[in-house]
């Protein structure tokens, strides 16, 4: 039986991760590195300190943190449309999953002001029950504290609670935390899906499979 449905956000509810490695690789080239997009789509999935940390890999322990927080300072003067870039189908389940009572949470490894724009921007909030931030917790995914607390605070079982991801990490740590995972198929990253329950195209497929699983018992999902 399934209560509540967790969702990611980049990859996830918007499109936005290819924008922000154009951005990226933009920002390398100006600022006089060669990266290739293989090197910079690494940074995918992962939380703001682990990116500085993975470019101090790459450009030397300083020089690398110092090159992400200057893209960050960039970011933050670029205009980003959120409304431009919901994936098609979010509206449609966020509405099915009200309607059938279940609880919704959203955890993402993004900052809260982006999280808060890119709800206001769809006008989706309404729908949330719990809304996290990464950047709140001391450690980011594959870490599944995030994860831990969205349960804790939706008031269900892991077990009756599933999570929609793309990312290694995400993926991860939604199944360290107990939870079912949908991953949206996502082929642009080098991401391995393989510890999800299932993988899904759309939304559309994430709710088939979703749908027959609210009115399951245990007993009965076990035997499928």
């Amino acid at each position: 039986m399934i209560e509540a449905v967790i969702f990611d956000m980049d990859g996830v509810l918007i499109d936005s991760e290819g924008i922000y490695i154009e951005w990226l690789s933009d920002y390398a080239r100006k600022m006089g590195y060669s990266m290739t997009e293989e090197m910079l789509v690494k940074t995918v999935g992962l939380s703001s300190d682990m990116s500085a940390d993975y470019f101090d890999s790459v450009l030397g322990k300083g020089l690398g943190r110092h090159f992400w927080y200057g893209y960050l300072e960039l970011c933050d003067t670029c205009p980003f449309d959120y409304s431009q870039v919901l994936n098609p189908g979010v509206r449609d389940l966020l509405e099915q999953l009200k309607n059938s009572h279940l609880k919704i949470g959203l955890a993402s490894a993004s900052d809260r002001k982006d999280i808060e724009d890119m709800l206001e921007a769809n006008d989706i909030g309404r729908y949330f029950d719990v809304v996290l931030s990464g950047a709140e917790f001391q450690e980011s995914k594959p870490n599944p504290e995030i994860y831990l607390k969205a349960i804790n605070e939706l008031d269900v079982l892991p077990e009756r609670c599933v999570v929609i991801e793309d990312s290694d990490y995400g993926i991860r740590a939604a199944k360290s935390a107990g939870t079912r995972v949908i991953a949206k198929e996502e082929k642009r990253f080098g991401f391995s899906q393989e510890e999800a329950d299932i993988v899904v195209k759309n939304m559309e497929e994430a709710w088939a499979w979703i749908f027959p699983r609210i009115f399951l018992n245990d007993t009965i999902e076990n035997e499928m």
